[in-house]
């Protein structure tokens, strides 16, 4: 295999220019894959300064499809986030990536936080959390194919990440039913899609905080105050097309909308 450093400039070209990088022929280990992953946000420079993590494969569905046996975890960049109102948003997105979209809650930390001798858990977290907000993640692959791997691919390609928007920020947070929030994701041409917060492995946005916070990967570091954490999808993930209009209805949390564009290859 490659050093993770020749995929990660390879990956970032992609990311930034629409092209696509070459397949990966060669087996990768999940430990591989999360290199690649570190490769790309120390090879990024100010485009990759970490301002959260989104987690992904977060129901027995989906970890089937990327042969999986745990959820994962990537990057979300300042670069590529946006803290979207409720007014209409314009995202230009390179189409050739078959992108996707994906209804998710997000958790914002005030403190620092790190495991110690134990996991953490949600009762201890709560204390921890400064808001609660609707969120759109837009998943992407950067490489030619469809090979097989396709969640170790997905964890080294920047966790599938493409763009993050992070809707108005709910600070009585406690005041929702987390294992239960309705949202809906309304796309042009396509039936409505209905989930809820609680439509996950763990049933509850704040377990997959405490998830990220307890993997052995984030024990040195843990997240810092102001981080949030995307918690995976409550409405499948359907494809984008131009020209699409998306409005994600969250109730009392309030409506994110946002337009979508073709972007040219740089």
């Amino acid at each position: 295999m490659k050093n993770p450093e020749d995929y990660a400039h390879e990956l970032w070209q992609a990311r930034n220019t629409g092209v696509f990088c070459a397949p990966l022929h060669e087996p990768l280990t999940q430990e591989q894959a999360y290199a690649i992953q570190n490769a790309c946000t120390a090879t990024g420079g100010t485009d990759a300064t970490v301002v959260g993590y989104k987690i992904g494969a977060t129901n027995q569905e989906t970890l089937g499809i990327l042969s999986l046996t745990e959820p994962f975890y990537g990057p979300l960049y300042s670069s590529s986030c946006t803290q979207a109102d409720n007014t209409n948003e314009t995202v230009a997105l390179y189409m050739q990536h078959k992108p996707r979209i994906e209804a998710e809650f997000v958790v914002c930390l005030k403190n620092d936080v790190q495991r110690g001798n134990t996991d953490i858990t949600a009762s201890e977290l709560a204390n921890h959390i400064d808001w609660v907000a609707p969120g759109i993640e837009i998943v992407a692959s950067r490489f030619s194919d469809t090979p097989a791997q396709l969640g170790f691919r997905a964890i080294a390609d920047f966790g599938a990440n493409q763009h993050m928007l992070v809707g108005q920020p709910f600070h009585n947070w406690q005041e929702l039913d987390l294992t239960a929030h309705p949202v809906t994701l309304s796309i042009s041409n396509q039936p409505d899609a209905d989930g809820h917060s609680g439509m996950s492995l763990f049933g509850n946005p704040v377990e997959f905080v405490c998830w990220l916070l307890n993997h052995p990967a984030m024990h040195a570091t843990g997240l810092k105050a102001g981080q949030f954490v995307s918690c995976g999808t409550c409405t499948g993930a359907p494809f984008l097309e131009a020209g699409n209009a998306v409005t994600a209805d969250y109730g009392v949390l309030g409506q994110m909308n946002l337009t979508i564009e073709a972007k040219n290859t740089a």
